[in-house]
């Protein structure tokens, strides 16, 4: 697909040219649409559990081992485990939307596991990178305040955003040729 942005910034002046624009670049549109809902629920998923476990005495036993991941390094973090939890809300919302709505995947029956399975696999990638990004800017550099765990949660976002649209395009929802 050509992308001509100087065509679709002079269309998207005139209203008229919306639903064009749309139908245009459908996937793409849908995937920004539905990109921005996946954070949102990254983000409100990350501060709710990031209030809900503001330290080790409040995780439950069963998740300890999340919340001291970082350990190897003489620190602990506390944006490790909501991380991770906003992390399993956000991918299973991005699946479902990206599965039906963005790529409309046709796979049934065993084709849908190993579908899920490369989602939740190029994800766990992604989930790292978000995770080596907030302990970076939050816990090892010892700045904190809300203001900046959301700027530095924005930051890893981006960064999420991009290698997850390269890996759900090129891996994992690709049309094989006779679904082109």
């Amino acid at each position: 697909m050509n992308i001509d942005i100087k065509d679709i910034c002079k269309r998207a002046l005139h209203p008229k040219e919306w639903k064009g624009l749309y139908l245009q670049y459908k996937e793409i549109c849908n995937y920004v649409i539905f990109g921005v809902l996946t954070t949102l629920v990254d983000f409100v998923a990350y501060f709710v559990f990031r209030f809900v476990f503001p330290d080790e005495n409040s995780v439950p036993a069963f998740l300890r081992w999340v919340f001291n991941l970082t350990a190897v390094f003489g620190t602990e973090s506390s944006t490790v485990l909501p991380t991770f939890l906003a992390w399993v809300c956000s991918v299973t919302f991005a699946y479902v939307t990206n599965r039906i709505w963005v790529f409309e995947s046709k796979a049934r029956g065993a084709r849908i596991i190993a579908e899920c399975a490369g989602f939740y696999g190029a994800r766990v990638i992604t989930l790292f990178v978000g995770i080596l990004i907030m302990f970076l800017m939050v816990d090892l550099t010892g700045i904190s305040g809300a203001l900046w765990e959301f700027f530095a949660k924005a930051v890893s976002s981006v960064f999420i955003l991009v290698l997850n649209y390269i890996f759900s395009k090129v891996f994992i929802f690709r049309k094989k040729k006779e679904e082109k």
